[in-house]
């Protein structure tokens, strides 16, 4: 239905027929998730939200309800095959798909009423549960973008949320560990939004009754780690030194785990169902409803839920650097090296800047000091180009060699961004070919400025000349006749004389070049790996 209804919003006016068919595809989507059935949230085989679907129903959803509609967020987000949607369905009584393998493809939301005894202490009238697909599938770990899919839907559910369930098999969260570190660092660079979801750890098939207890060290561990990676992505983007993950995303490591015994007693098909797993589940749900009670504001309402999902959507599909690193630590050493690459290229072009202006002041000044050199402009061009090639191949090998002489360094983590070698390589030797083009053609243009400077000094002393014996013609006339002319004769004369000479002067247009596109152009370079808010300026700004 979803995708019908973009299709219709996106057809021209004259195929209004159309849409009016399906205008009613939202209200009857409303009423269906009143009901209890999902709705789907993020498209998993396009990895994309239907902004205007979604609107649409949450729209016609505040309607049907008498505008009650504050809702509480809770989602689960985990790796595949970690009985994410299991725990959904044991702790609301939903029927999420479940099954072994991937089965549940982007993120579904669902609604359930919340009713009226708790109102008053929840804050809200709907509890919104969220259901994603597993991260690092291995379906999709042979995709060179893997690790851009799994951290976009990580960063937009948890930034959707009140609370975050982090599904982890058995005690081990480090597999997480990775994907929330990006989380935080995307919240880093993109726009402050005033939101501060709350995360708890949820620890699947782990029946030890002191787990607890025993993993007090290792919850304390994974803390400080986040916190390092957090104040090292706060000091790249320049947020403050002091920052810790507690600053970005809530969480205890008291109240923020619970560990949950496996669904099974034995192996299925014939094994039991575990009565200590549904007793756990139901530990984490009063868990749940105490931090919703504790929460001192009240819940949002559908329409700031919807403008909340335009803008947190907005900001993540602009954001295209953070996203493609695998944790932190790497993009804290690619961040690194891409500021010493940017402090060689730049003394690279300044040393080439500072060679082409001596060799363009040596090209304008030809011919000015003797009017009887015998050096040909053009074999002046073609010596100055040769040694600017010279000069660059000198530049690009000195690049060269600082980025092998990094690349050997055995500290800051440079090991972490040993594939970025070769981009940084040929991107070197890019910058070199560039610069060379670019000397050359500045070489050719201020010879060509320069002869045209000549042709037109050698134009303007023809003319100059022919103005002068006309105007001493005159003057002999004048003279022969023993006529005095007035001043309006002579400026009649003037006139006359001036117009024969420019008409004798050839005329050309110059090309014209279109300066906004050669600017939106610089600049998109320019913001290549800047922040989601500087993509989102440059695509809303109008140049012209």
């Amino acid at each position: 239905m979803g995708q019908l209804y973009e299709a219709s919003v996106s057809l021209p006016k004259n195929h209004l027929s159309f849409f009016q068919q399906l205008q009613h595809l939202p209200r009857l989507c409303a009423e269906l998730l009143l009901e209890g059935l999902p709705l789907e949230l993020v498209d998993g085989d396009a990895s994309n939200i239907p902004l205007k679907w979604v609107s649409d129903v949450l729209s016609e959803l505040h309607q049907l309800v008498s505008r009650k509609s504050r809702i509480s967020v809770i989602t689960v987000l985990g790796v595949q095959s970690t009985g994410k949607s299991t725990l959904l369905n044991t702790m609301f009584g939903v029927q999420f798909a479940v099954s072994s393998g991937r089965c549940t493809r982007g993120a579904f939301m669902l609604l359930i009423r919340v009713s009226d005894k708790v109102k008053q202490n929840l804050n809200c009238d709907f509890l919104m549960i969220i259901d994603t697909e597993g991260l690092k599938s291995p379906e999709l770990a042979k995709l060179e973008d893997s690790y851009e899919h799994d951290n976009e839907l990580a960063t937009l559910v948890v930034g959707l949320s009140d609370i975050t369930l982090i599904n982890i098999a058995m005690e081990n969260s480090t597999e997480m560990k990775d994907i929330l570190q990006i989380v935080v660092h995307a919240f880093l660079r993109m726009k402050e939004v005033g939101k501060k979801p709350k995360c708890m750890f949820v620890h699947q098939n782990v029946s030890d009754v002191s787990a607890h207890e025993k993993n007090l060290r290792d919850r304390k561990l994974l803390l400080e780690q986040l916190n390092e990676m957090t104040q090292a992505a706060a000091k790249m983007e320049k947020k403050g030194k002091n920052k810790c993950f507690t600053d970005v995303i809530e969480y205890s490591t008291e109240t923020g785990n619970m560990y949950i015994p496996g669904l099974w007693n034995g192996t299925p098909p014939m094994a039991p169902v575990n009565a200590g797993y549904s007793e756990a589940v139901y530990e984490l749900k009063k868990n749940i409803v105490q931090c919703l009670t504790k929460r001192g504001s009240s819940a949002n309402n559908v329409p700031e839920f919807q403008e909340w999902i335009r803008s947190l959507w907005s900001a993540v599909k602009y954001e295209n650097f953070i996203f493609s690193f695998r944790n932190s630590l790497v993009a804290d050493a690619y961040m690194k090296l891409c500021t010493e690459y940017n402090k060689w290229d730049w003394t690279f072009r300044k040393e080439m800047y500072t060679w082409v202006t001596n060799a363009q002041t040596k090209i304008s000044n030809y011919g000015k000091i003797s009017e009887h050199e015998t050096e040909d402009i053009e074999k002046l061009l073609s010596d100055l180009k040769t040694a600017a090639c010279t000069e660059v191949s000198k530049g690009e090998a000195k690049l060269l060699q600082n980025l092998t002489e990094y690349f050997k360094q055995t500290h800051g983590h440079v090991s972490l961004v040993e594939k970025y070698k070769e981009e940084f390589m040929t991107s070197a030797k890019i910058a070199g070919r560039e610069m060379e083009n670019s000397i050359l053609s500045q070489l050719t243009t201020t010879v060509h400025m320069r002869q045209g400077m000549r042709e037109l000094e050698k134009i303007q002393g023809n003319h100059t000349q022919e103005i002068q014996e006309r105007v001493l013609e005159l003057i002999e006339q004048c003279r022969n006749k023993n006529v005095k002319m007035t001043d309006a004769e002579l400026d009649r004369e003037f006139d006359n004389m001036w117009n024969i000479s420019v008409t004798k002067i050839s005329h050309f247009s110059p090309k014209v070049i279109d300066v906004q596109t050669k600017v939106h152009i610089h600049l998109q370079e320019h913001v290549a790996r800047k922040g989601s808010q500087a993509h989102e300026l440059l695509n809303q700004t109008d140049l012209r």
